[in-house]
C-alpha cells in the first residue's frame, strides 16, 4: 500500500532529516494522514476492527474514533458508511435511539449505491418503533422486496404496539393487525395460530392462547420441565399457563422456588393445586436459577428433561416437537428458537442488531434425563449456565463446539416470547448480555471453554460425577453467593497476552508473591491497538489455577491490598466497567517509555493520559517506579511523568530455577565458544547497519552464534547470511538456550530505549556473561561487559582465553540478579510501598490543592 510505502520512507531517514521536518508536519503525518490514506484504500478494515474495540472493553476510544472516520474527508463512501452503521447498532443498545437513527440515515447518503441488507431494515424499523414512530416503520418494510419473511412479519406486528403506536394506537384496529403477522408466521409453519386468551383484555404476552387447541399427544415418555422462579408472582401465571396448554400431555412441571420475598410459591402452589402435574419445590437460600435446576434434576422423574423461564411465554406444540425429535433421531439434545418482546408484544430479537428477530433459545434445551446427569447437570453460576451446558455436551460427544446449532428445531419460528422489562436479568449491568464480549460472561465462557478443551482429551472427567460442584475458575460474583472473593495482597493489571519480558517480568512477580504465601490476582486488561477479541493465553489460565492466582474479571467488586499495573501503556485506553477495587497503595512499573525510540518516531503512550486514566479509575496515578536507572533518569527529564518513586523496581527472577547450574567454563571442551541472542524480532532490536550487525554477532569469526526468536529483522539488512549462525523461532526453551550458551549478546538499534534487557538478566541469573553496549551501563553497572559492535569479537577471545576472568564475569553477573532482582525481595517491595502510600497520597493530594489554588488566584480569586 502506498501509505505503507511512504511510512517505511519516513522511518529510513536518517535522525537528522528527519529532524529537519517541522514537529507539527510529523505529528499530521503520524497522526493523521496516514490513518486516512489506510482508511481511504481499506473499504471497511479499520471500521471492522474498531467495531470488536468497540464491544469488547473500550467503547469511548473506539466510538470517538469511528466517529471520526465516519466524518473523515478521506474515508472511503462504503468505509464511512460502515462507521455509522456500526454507531448506530451500539447506541441501539443504549437506548440511544435518537443518535441511532441519526448514523443509519448518515449511512444511506454515505454510500448511497450500497445495498440496503435486511438487519439494517430491520434495525431501522426497530429504532422508529421504539421512538413511537409505527406508521414510518410500516412504510420502510414495505420498501424493501423479497419473499416471506419470519423477522419482517415480526417487525410489522411490532409496528402496531402501543410503544410503536403512542398515542396513535388503536385497540381494534392494530391489535387485529398485529395477531395476523404473528399468526402468518405460525401459519407458514404449520402450527396452531393464536389468539386473545381474555377478548376484554389487550394484546400482550400475557394475553396468548391457541385460537384452536392442537390434538393432544398422549402416552409418551414423560418429559420433566424445571422452572425456577425468583419474584416471579406477577409473571409466573403465563408461563404455567403455556405449559399447561402444551399438546404434549405427559409432563411434569417443577417449579423451584428459589427463596423468593414475594407470593411465587403461593402462585406455583394455587396452579399445583389445580394440576397434579405440576409441583413445587422450595429452596431456603437463593442461589440462582441453574443451582435451583440441579435441585429439581435431583427429584425429576421424567425420561426426558427441558426447562423454561419463569416470565416466558411458549406455543403450545413446542414440546410436543423437541420431545418427537429426540426420540426421532436421536441427538444429543435438541432446541428451538424465540424472539424477546415487550409485554406489548413490541418485538426486539436481541440485544445486537442481526439479520435476525428471531435467535436460538437456549432455555428450551430438551435431553435425556441420563445424559444429563452423566454430563454433570447444570454449572452453578448465575448467568451463562446454558451454553456452558451445551458447549460441554458437545466436547464430552467429541462434536464441535457449535454442532447443538444443527439440532434447532424450526430455527426461524419464535416458539418462545421471552420477555423484556426492568426485571429482566439482562439487564442488570454487572451480568449484562452484552458482558459476553467484554465482562463477567465473557471471562466464564473462556474459562469454560478452556476446560472443555480438556474433557475433549479426556481430562478432568472425573468432575462430572457430582451435581453443582464448581469445575472451574469463575469471577466471585457469578456463583450462588455473589461473594467479592478472598481479599488479595496483590492485583497484578497487564495483558498477559503479550510476549516477551513484559509478561515475563509480571508472571515473575506473580510466582514470587504465591512462594512468599500471598493471595495473588491478575486483570487481564487487553492492549487497545491489538486483537481484543483474542482469549486470555491457555498457558496464563493453566498457571493461574495451578498456583491458585485469581482471574480477576471487569465489573467485578473486590479487595486488594496493592494494585500494580504493569504495563503504562495499557491505561492510554481507559476500559469498560473496570473493576471496583478497594486498595490501599498503586504501583506503576515503568517498563516502557512514551516513546520507543530517542527520535520520538515510535510512540508508545501519553503518560498524561495515563495518569488521567489511573485517576479516573483507580482514584490516584498512584507511585510510578523505574526498573533501570536509565528509565529514572529519563523520566527526571520528561515534564510529562510524574517524580518517580524512591525505589527501582528492577525485573524480578526466580535464582533457583534460573541458577540451579553452577556456570561452567567450556574452553577446554569445546574449540569454539557458543555465542546467544534471545528476544523478540523487531526492527529496532537490532544494530542499524549491516556491518553493526554482522560485527556485533561475530558473523564468520571462530564462533557460533545463535538467535532465538527469529531474525528476519536482521535477514532483511543483510546480503547474505553468515555461515556460523544458527536460528530457532520465537517462543523455545529459553533456559535450555541459555544453558548451552558461553557468551550472551544483545545489541539493538542505538535509537531504541532499551528500558531494562530482561533477556540479559535472564543470562546472567544462567551464569553466561553477558556483552552488551554502553548505553546499558547505567543499568547493569559493573554485571556486565560493555563494547562497541567491532569490539564484540576480541572481548570474547579474550575471555574465552581466560577460565579465571570468565568465571568472574559470570560471578559478577549473578551476583547482581541476586542482589537487584532477586524474585525473595518482592514481599519486601510490597511492604515498602504500603508504608510510602499515606505519604505519596497527602503528597497528591497538596499537589492538586496547589493547582486549584493557582487556577483560582488565576481567575482573578
Amino acid at each position: 500500500m502506498i501509505s505503507d510505502r511512504l511510512e517505511s520512507a519516513y522511518l529510513a531517514l536518517p535522525p537528522a532529516l528527519r529532524r529537519l521536518i517541522p514537529e507539527h508536519w510529523r505529528t499530521a503525518f503520524r497522526d493523521r494522514l496516514l490513518p486516512e490514506w489506510r482508511r481511504a484504500r481499506g473499504g471497511g478494515g479499520d471500521a471492522r476492527a474498531l467495531e470488536d474495540k468497540l464491544w469488547g472493553g473500550f467503547s469511548a476510544s473506539a466510538a470517538a474514533e469511528l466517529d471520526a472516520l465516519r466524518l473523515s474527508f478521506a474515508a472511503h463512501p462504503r468505509e464511512a458508511a460502515q462507521a455509522a452503521w456500526i454507531l448506530a447498532r451500539f447506541q441501539a443498545t443504549r437506548g440511544e435511539f435518537g443518535s441511532a437513527l441519526g448514523n443509519i440515515v448518515f449511512m444511506r447518503s454515505a454510500d448511497r449505491g450500497a445495498r440496503r441488507h435486511k438487519r439494517q431494515f430491520l434495525q431501522e424499523a426497530k429504532i422508529l418503533c421504539l421512538l413511537g414512530r409505527g406508521a414510518e416503520a410500516r412504510a420502510l418494510l414495505a420498501l424493501r422486496h423479497g419473499g416471506f419473511d419470519p423477522s419482517i412479519e415480526l417487525m410489522r406486528a411490532a409496528s402496531h404496539s402501543a410503544t410503536a403506536m403512542g398515542t396513535a394506537w388503536t385497540r381494534s384496529r392494530d391489535e387485529a393487525a398485529a395477531l395476523a403477522h404473528l399468526n402468518a408466521i405460525f401459519a407458514r409453519m404449520g402450527l396452531a395460530e393464536l389468539a386473545l386468551r381474555d377478548p376484554d383484555a389487550p394484546l400482550s404476552i400475557d394475553n396468548l392462547v391457541a385460537a384452536k387447541p392442537p390434538a393432544p399427544v398422549t402416552g409418551g415418555p414423560l418429559v420433566s420441565v424445571i422452572l425456577p422462579a425468583y419474584r416471579a408472582a406477577e409473571t409466573l401465571p403465563t408461563a404455567l399457563a403455556a405449559l399447561a396448554a402444551q399438546s404434549w400431555r405427559e409432563i411434569e412441571v417443577l417449579v423451584v422456588d428459589d427463596a423468593s420475598p414475594d407470593a411465587t410459591a403461593e402462585v406455583a402452589r394455587a396452579f399445583a393445586a389445580r394440576d397434579p402435574r405440576f409441583r413445587l419445590i422450595r429452596l431456603g437460600t437463593n442461589g440462582g436459577s441453574y443451582a435451583a435446576r440441579n435441585r429439581a434434576l435431583s427429584e425429576a422423574r421424567g425420561e426426558i428433561v427441558t426447562v423454561h423461564d419463569a416470565d416466558d411465554w411458549s406455543h403450545p406444540e413446542k414440546i410436543r416437537l423437541q420431545a418427537e425429535h429426540l426420540l426421532r433421531e436421536g441427538p444429543p439434545h435438541n432446541l428451538t428458537a424465540w424472539t424477546r418482546a415487550l409485554p406489548d408484544l413490541m418485538f426486539t430479537g436481541t440485544a445486537q442488531a442481526s439479520r435476525s428477530l428471531v435467535s436460538p433459545n437456549l432455555s428450551s434445551h430438551m435431553i435425556r434425563r441420563e445424559a444429563l446427569i452423566a454430563a454433570g447437570g447444570w454449572d452453578h453460576i448465575r448467568v451463562s449456565g446454558d451454553t456452558e451446558l451445551i458447549w460441554r455436551i458437545e466436547a464430552l460427544a467429541g462434536r464441535p463446539r457449535e454442532a447443538w446449532r444443527a439440532e434447532i428445531l424450526k430455527p426461524a419460528c419464535p416458539l418462545s416470547l421471552g420477555r423484556l422489562g426492568p426485571a429482566s436479568l439482562t439487564g442488570s449491568e454487572a451480568t449484562h448480555v452484552l458482558s459476553i464480549h467484554h465482562g463477567g460472561r465473557r471471562e466464564y465462557r473462556e474459562a469454560a471453554e478452556h476446560w472443555h478443551a480438556g474433557l475433549r482429551r479426556g481430562e478432568g472427567r472425573e468432575a462430572l460425577a457430582e451435581l453443582g460442584v464448581a469445575r472451574f475458575p469463575a469471577p466471585p460474583a457469578l456463583r450462588p453467593d455473589r461473594g467479592a472473593g478472598a481479599p488479595l495482597d496483590a492485583l497484578l493489571i497487564g495483558d498477559f497476552n503479550l510476549k516477551g519480558g513484559t509478561t515475563g517480568s509480571a508472571l515473575a512477580m506473580l510466582a514470587a508473591g504465591r512462594a512468599a504465601g500471598l493471595a495473588m490476582g491478575i486483570l487481564h486488561y487487553r492492549r487497545y491497538d491489538l486483537d481484543v477479541t483474542r482469549p486470555l493465553s491457555g498457558a496464563i489460565r493453566d498457571l493461574a489455577r495451578a498456583s491458585g492466582v485469581r482471574i480477576v474479571a471487569p465489573g467485578e467488586r473486590l479487595r486488594a491490598a496493592t494494585v500494580i499495573l504493569t504495563h503504562p501503556p495499557l491505561l492510554e485506553h481507559a476500559m469498560d466497567r473496570f473493576p471496583e477495587i478497594d486498595h490501599d497503595a498503586l504501583a506503576v512499573v515503568v517498563n516502557q517509555m512514551a516513546e520507543r525510540d530517542l527520535d520520538r518516531s515510535e510512540i508508545a503512550y501519553d503518560p498524561g493520559r495515563v495518569r488521567t486514566n489511573l485517576g479516573r479509575l483507580l482514584g490516584s496515578e498512584g507511585h510510578w517506579l523505574p526498573i533501570s536507572g536509565r528509565v529514572r533518569a529519563l523520566m527526571a527529564g520528561d515534564p510529562r511523568y510524574p517524580r518517580p518513586a524512591p525505589a527501582t523496581w528492577t525485573p524480578l527472577i526466580d535464582l533457583e530455577a534460573w541458577g540451579a547450574r553452577p556456570p561452567a567454563w567450556r574452553g577446554r571442551e569445546r574449540a569454539r565458544p557458543v555465542l546467544g541472542r534471545q528476544g523478540r524480532d523487531h526492527a529496532l532490536k537490532w544494530p542499524r547497519t549491516a556491518a553493526e550487525i554482522r560485527a556485533a554477532y561475530c558473523a564468520g569469526r571462530a564462533c557460533e552464534t545463535r538467535f532465538l526468536g527469529g531474525a528476519r529483522a536482521a535477514r532483511a539488512r543483510l546480503g547474505s547470511w553468515p555461515g556460523n549462525w544458527r536460528v530457532q523461532a520465537f517462543g523455545g526453551d529459553v533456559p535450555g538456550f541459555l544453558a548451552d550458551l558461553d557468551f550472551f549478546l544483545h545489541y539493538p538499534d542505538p535509537r531504541y530505549i532499551e528500558e531494562f534487557g530482561r533477556a540479559a538478566l535472564e543470562a546472567m541469573a544462567a551464569g553466561v556473561p553477558a556483552i552488551l553496549p554502553p548505553e546499558f551501563e547505567p543499568t547493569f553497572g559493573p554485571a556486565a561487559l560493555y563494547a562497541a559492535p567491532e569490539e564484540v569479537w576480541p572481548l570474547v577471545e579474550r575471555l574465552w582465553a581466560d577460565e579465571a576472568a570468565w568465571l568472574a564475569r559470570a560471578e559478577a553477573g549473578r551476583a547482581f540478579a541476586r542482589e537487584t532482582c532477586d524474585a525473595r525481595l518482592f514481599p519486601d517491595r510490597l511492604a515498602a510501598l504500603a508504608a510510602e502510600a499515606p505519604a505519596r497520597a497527602a503528597e497528591l493530594a497538596e499537589a492538586e490543592l496547589g493547582t486549584g489554588a493557582e487556577l483560582g488566584a488565576g481567575l482573578g480569586g
